[in-house]
């Protein structure tokens, strides 16, 4: 059975980010067509948008996500160096998989995401060469995505998010 959600409370919608439960009401989409209930959903980062999610749509209803707290996401941050993600080699196989990582929006993939992306320009770097504009690009994208739902998560602005990843990663090594 679907998770149910309520009026006030905040959400995250697939790659929408954090978004407010503005309604839970009877509409239509067009006139032809009988009511139907939907959560009428606000991006915090554009609240002059409106999403109509059917509740009876229970493929979009899935892409709906209670927020972690804080100890929850504490935990999804250190879970991610359990499980690192390896850089692929091969440019269209490494594009398609990342591009379904972004596309997901699942907060831990982004993060380990944008790890893996890090250390491979760090790499480059070195070697005296650039990362590619189609990873630089699906890192900027992932990066926001993750700055939106940490940052609503935590309180703080959207450019404190990554020192504070960085900071939890870097105690768990300390540990």
């Amino acid at each position: 059975m679907a998770e149910t959600y309520q009026k006030g409370e905040y959400i995250r919608y697939a790659c929408n980010g954090v978004c407010l439960v503005d309604d839970v009401r009877l509409d239509r989409l067009t006139k032809k067509e009988p009511p139907k209930e939907f959560y009428i959903l606000k991006p915090v980062s554009n609240p002059a948008s409106t999403l109509f999610v059917p509740t009876g749509n229970a493929t979009l209803v899935a892409k709906m996500s209670r927020l972690p707290d804080r100890e929850e996401l504490d935990a999804l941050i250190l879970a991610t160096r359990e499980e690192p993600l390896d850089w692929i080699d091969d440019r269209k196989i490494r594009l398609a998989s990342f591009q379904t990582i972004v596309k997901e929006c699942d907060l831990g993939q982004l993060i380990s995401l944008v790890s893996c992306i890090y250390h491979r320009r760090e790499d480059l770097i070195a070697a005296g060469k650039k990362l590619g504009a189609s990873d630089e690009t699906l890192l900027q994208r992932a990066e926001a995505l993750i700055e939106n739902e940490v940052a609503f998560v935590l309180k703080v602005e959207q450019s404190e998010v990554s020192d504070y990843i960085r900071g939890k990663l870097a105690e768990a090594i300390t540990a």
